[in-house]
């Protein structure tokens, strides 16, 4: 499943935890609509550039990316030293 919201917490040695809630989900709405207008350009890129060029690789593209998004699903980011940690969880 494509994860819909991002969380991140940020502690500081001697300051108050610093928590943000992001709705990805916004941002997956407008990369789908770009992919989709996007998506005859690339057919035609991949086209022309068939024999010769990268045309294999275009027409993958958009499997693979979809592949990678549906992955971030779950991920777990943890970042530290002694004095900082960064927290970054995809649900």
């Amino acid at each position: 499943m494509i994860p819909m919201i991002m969380k991140m917490r940020v502690y500081e040695e001697g300051k108050r935890p610093f928590r943000f809630f992001f709705p990805v989900i916004l941002i997956w709405i407008i990369v789908a609509a770009l992919m989709i207008v996007l998506l005859p350009l690339v057919l035609i890129a991949a086209l022309v550039t068939w024999r010769n060029g990268p045309g294999k690789l275009l027409l993958i593209s958009y499997p693979i990316f979809f592949t990678a998004l549906f992955q971030l699903s779950g991920l777990h980011i943890e970042i530290g030293n002694l004095k900082r940690e960064l927290l970054i969880h995809f649900e």
